[in-house]
Order: C-alpha cells, then structure tokens, then sequence
C-alpha cells in the first residue's frame, strides 16, 4: 500500500515570486531628469490631446453635419 501524501494546513499557502514591471529601475539606476524643453513639449502635447479627444468626443455625440436650428 502506498504511502499517504501529507496534507497542506488551510492557513499555509505556497510562496509566490513577486514580478517586478521595472527592470530599468533597479540599484544603481539614475533617472534623467527632464529639460525644461521635455516639459514644455509634454505639457504641449498633453494639451493638443486633450483637445483632439474632446473634438472626438464631441463629434461622437453630435456628428458635425447636424445643426440645431430653433
């Protein structure tokens, strides 16, 4: 007869391994830090996003061809 296989108590689980995203960010790592040029151009293009989703948006719920006149 074979041997019984011992059972896991109910509060013991099996360690998982944690999954790091970010390899870039490890000891030793630096990040560069932005030019005043990189925010500007960020903050541009978060603007002109911001505007094309709102036109989008818009157009979505209103096609642009429909006019109310009252």
């Amino acid at each position: 007869m074979a041997p019984k296989k011992r059972r896991l108590l109910a509060g013991k689980h099996k360690k998982k391994s944690k999954i790091t995203s970010r390899k870039s960010n490890r000891r030793g790592a630096k990040r560069r830090s932005r030019s005043i040029g990189d925010k500007i151009t960020g903050a541009y293009r978060t603007v002109v996003d911001t505007i094309k989703d709102t036109d989008r948006l818009r157009n979505k719920l209103e096609p642009p061809a429909t006019s109310e006149t009252e």
